[in-house]
């Protein structure tokens, strides 16, 4: 990717993007219209050399490049991706035009070995709704895995048939979720292994990743405190669904596992429900590892997403939006691109130092980048004599 705006914070990295699509098939659990539960999969990925001469990525490469009979009227419609903008009807002949991304449609992989991040969308969304953060974290050397949850992605495909928002799989999503997670890190784990030629030997599974927005952030923070798999060194929680849902369990407070080093990052004008942050702010006082809550002051739900592609009027935080802080007034949010620094930089820096390991990154968080714009709490647990806690 090439060099950034002027005075952005978190330019694109060093390394070109690859993107490609795959379809996972967990045998361990059975969808509701029978056969395996199955994950329509986007991995964004550092490119190596000739990566320039693959196509780059358009949007209907999301949608099986339009293969799958009807898949495009489909997505068209208003329950589907066509709901982001009714007037004019949003089409994907005009996505195909206008969606801003970079990556290269299956191109070769960058020479090493790379960190592993999934990434958990929310409700409503898909996979690829957040490609101003998948394809950052690519070009700064991470692999990136984001499915489609079933049940809960606007629209995906499985097994060549379009499948929706709602019904079955939505009934069970808050189970099914995290285990989604779980599952795709024992698949890159595999291919690292040898499954995939492409993939072979390049995708570190050792300390993982784990972010999500919305209720991809109650994924994340059930994968991390109820399943407790070792593998995941650090979470990134974006604006995440924490507080009391009906029919859903609620993410335990205090933490079942406090010390797993957490990043919170919420709108302060996020308008989704009531009190929406009260708990997620509960979640980040009762952590007991290094965590940080970073709060955007002008923005909102949406915010968090790449939305604005498809429409930027949207509103809840993409183009003028409905007042939480003062209602029956509007608000101009923060704009997407400078929204965008915002969330790549923080997420960076978080991975960098709970990942990787880099001590370089944590000064970062001390650091004034935004002004007024945001406001940081950044803890660190006292010190343990003889040991570096966030290591």
């Amino acid at each position: 990717m090439g060099g950034g705006q002027s005075g952005q914070v978190a330019p694109p990295g060093k390394h070109a993007v690859g993107v490609t699509t795959i379809q996972f098939d967990d045998h361990s659990r059975k969808d509701p219209q029978g056969g395996p539960r199955s994950l329509q999969t986007e991995i964004w990925y550092p490119a190596g050399p000739g990566s320039e001469a693959c196509p780059k990525n358009k949007f209907s490469d999301f949608l099986c490049r339009g293969q799958v009979q009807g898949a495009i009227a489909a997505a068209e419609e208003k329950d589907a991706i066509g709901g982001y903008r009714e007037d004019p009807p949003l089409t994907i002949e005009e996505l195909d035009r206008t969606f801003v991304n970079e990556a290269r449609r299956d191109a070769p992989m960058a020479q090493g070995r790379f960190p592993l991040v999934v990434f958990s969308h929310g409700n409503g969304a898909f996979r690829a709704s957040y490609v101003h953060l998948m394809e950052y974290l690519a070009s700064q050397g991470f692999v990136v895995v984001a499915p489609d949850h079933c049940g809960n992605a606007r629209y995906t495909i499985v097994n060549g048939r379009v499948v929706k928002a709602g019904g079955a799989y939505a009934a069970t999503a808050h189970e099914e979720r995290p285990k989604d997670v779980i599952f795709l890190i024992n698949r890159l784990e595999a291919m690292d292994q040898g499954a995939d030629s492409r993939f072979c030997g390049r995708v570190d599974t050792s300390k993982v990743g784990v972010a999500g927005m919305s209720f991809g952030g109650y994924t994340t923070a059930w994968v991390a405190d109820e399943i407790k798999d070792p593998r995941v060194a650090a979470i990134v929680l974006h604006c995440p669904t924490i507080t009391e849902v009906e029919n859903r369990p609620v993410v335990a407070i205090p933490r079942k596992n406090p010390a797993l080093p957490c990043l919170i990052m919420i709108g302060n004008e996020d308008a989704i429900k009531a009190n929406y942050n009260d708990r997620t702010i509960e979640y980040f006082e009762k952590s007991e590892g290094t965590r940080c809550l970073v709060t955007i002051q002008r923005a909102g739900h949406c915010s968090f997403t790449s939305c604005e592609l498809y429409n930027p009027a949207y509103g809840n935080g993409i183009g003028p939006s409905k007042s939480r802080t003062s209602p029956g007034e509007m608000y101009d949010p923060l704009p997407p691109a400078q929204m965008h620094d915002v969330i790549n930089s923080y997420t960076l820096a978080w991975l960098r130092r709970h990942v990787l390991g880099d001590a370089q990154a944590q000064p970062f968080f001390s650091a004034d980048h935004f002004g007024e714009e945001v406001a940081v709490d950044y803890r660190e647990p006292p010190p343990t004599e003889g040991k570096d806690e966030a290591a």
